[in-house]
């Protein structure tokens, strides 16, 4: 499928852009020149070709709502939708869905709220909202429309716990917004891309769907969570008057919420892989494999994806060779090719492995430097001909796809990625790697 996507050099974005092309779908960015006066023509020309459009794009909310910012607020989002309606309504071929996001700042703070809650909340936020959804709603009738409003979408690389975050691993203090009763909708990031690909699979949902964990908690429920998973020595609640005087009006969003339920996406069984804070904050899954034959993982493996980290960054053409030794040890030969001056660079580096404990055959040690071992988890693996593997360590920092070829067919990357995936690993992270 061709799929727009407006705000898609966002957080949100960015992650929806990877998720489906990973999955083989084609994304059209709409940058922001597109929705400037007189560029229509431009808008709707990429939009001609395109089966699902979303909507994406919209100023940061979390900032002091001076009447300028209230003004970027408001255009950001209502007058992009108005010439996306507008490209729409002129492309002759009309895509099959519009994806138009909102936010649960529309539903009123007092009492629970879900798709069928007539009332909407008071104030700023709401009033954007419904202008919001209000012009997503001339949708020409040929394009089945959705309206995702969103809760806060959670992700250590973004959004809000990036800011929660902060003071956590700085000084080890988890930190809630006052007074901490307030509800806290929120969603993974995970379950909210494949929320968006089960909105465009199932041609009969239409109208409002809220993108929120089915979890209700408060805001001290979440930060007591992410402050135990992150090992917090204290976890405090900041008085709310520290953020009305930080952010004036804007404070209200943070101070006070509405409890919001996903009624809609659970009529309709979508299964959220994260439905709890339990399963949010439970970690990784580092389980290796439970039988590895070291004889017939020698030889080379090619680097398909990784992490970027700073010894292999700006790196292509990436191998790894094994080597047994007669002590039972391995021998690790890394090699690559790094752009330098226009110049391609090769590079080399040696270094030693072994398995450590004979009953976790999947678990190895190996050093590139002296006496300074990393940890090498053999996570998936191709049992059958050792064609393919997926490799990570006892930090999230770390997670590779090798394979024997210098290319992995499409279908085993699928594979690959949702196995990660499953296991916790943000896949929208991994660099794939040029090989000749």
């Amino acid at each position: 499928m061709n799929i727009a996507i407006s705000g898609a050099s966002g957080f949100i974005g960015r992650h929806l852009t990877a998720y489906f092309t990973e999955r083989g779908h084609r994304v059209i960015p709409l940058a922001r020149p597109m929705f400037r006066e007189g560029m229509l023509g431009y808008l709707t020309q990429a939009l001609s070709h395109c089966d699902v459009v979303i909507n994406l794009a919209g100023a940061p909310i979390s900032k002091r709502w001076t009447p300028e910012h209230k003004r970027e607020l408001y255009d950001s989002r209502i007058r992009v939708t108005h010439r996306i309606i507008s490209a729409l309504n002129a492309v002759r071929t009309k895509p099959k869905v519009l994806i138009s996001a909102s936010a649960v700042g529309i539903y009123p703070t007092e009492g629970d709220s879900d798709e069928y809650t007539n009332t909407r909340g008071g104030g700023f936020l709401a009033d954007l909202c419904y202008a919001w959804e209000k012009e997503a709603r001339r949708c020409p009738s040929q394009t089945r429309l959705v309206i995702t409003r969103f809760g806060i979408v959670i992700s250590p690389d973004g959004g809000a716990m990036v800011q929660m975050l902060r003071p956590l691993k700085l000084a080890k203090i988890g930190t809630a917004i006052g007074p901490g009763t307030q509800p806290f909708p929120w969603i993974d990031i995970r379950d909210l891309c494949r929320a968006m690909d089960f909105i465009i699979h199932n041609e009969s949902v239409s109208g409002v769907v809220n993108l929120v964990a089915p979890q209700q908690v408060s805001q001290w429920a979440f930060t007591k969570a992410m402050s135990k998973a992150y090992n917090a020595g204290l976890t405090l609640i900041v008085p709310k008057f520290v953020f009305r005087f930080m952010y004036g009006e804007a404070a209200s969003f943070l101070t006070t919420g509405p409890s919001v339920r996903p009624t809609r996406l659970k009529e309709m069984n979508f299964r959220f892989e994260t439905p709890t804070l339990e399963k949010l904050f439970s970690g990784t899954d580092r389980t290796t494999v439970d039988e590895l034959d070291l004889k017939r993982y020698l030889g080379r493996w090619y680097e398909i994806a990784r992490y970027d980290h700073r010894f292999k960054r700006g790196m292509s053409e990436v191998t790894a060779t094994y080597t047994l030794l007669p002590n039972g040890t391995l021998r690790v030969e890394n090699e690559g090719v790094r752009n330098e001056e226009g110049k391609k660079i090769h590079k080399k580096a040696i270094g030693k492995a072994y398995v450590p404990d004979p009953a976790f055959p999947g678990r190895l040690k190996v050093s590139f430097f002296l006496w300074f071992y990393s940890d090498y988890y053999v996570l998936e693996l191709d049992t059958v001909g050792y064609n393919y593997a997926l490799i990570g360590s006892r930090s999230d920092k770390y997670l590779w796809i090798l394979s024997r070829t210098p290319h992995l067919p499409e279908d085993i990357k699928k594979k690959l990625l949702h196995a990660a995936a499953q296991r916790g690993y943000d896949t929208g992270k991994l660099m794939w790697i040029e090989q000749i």
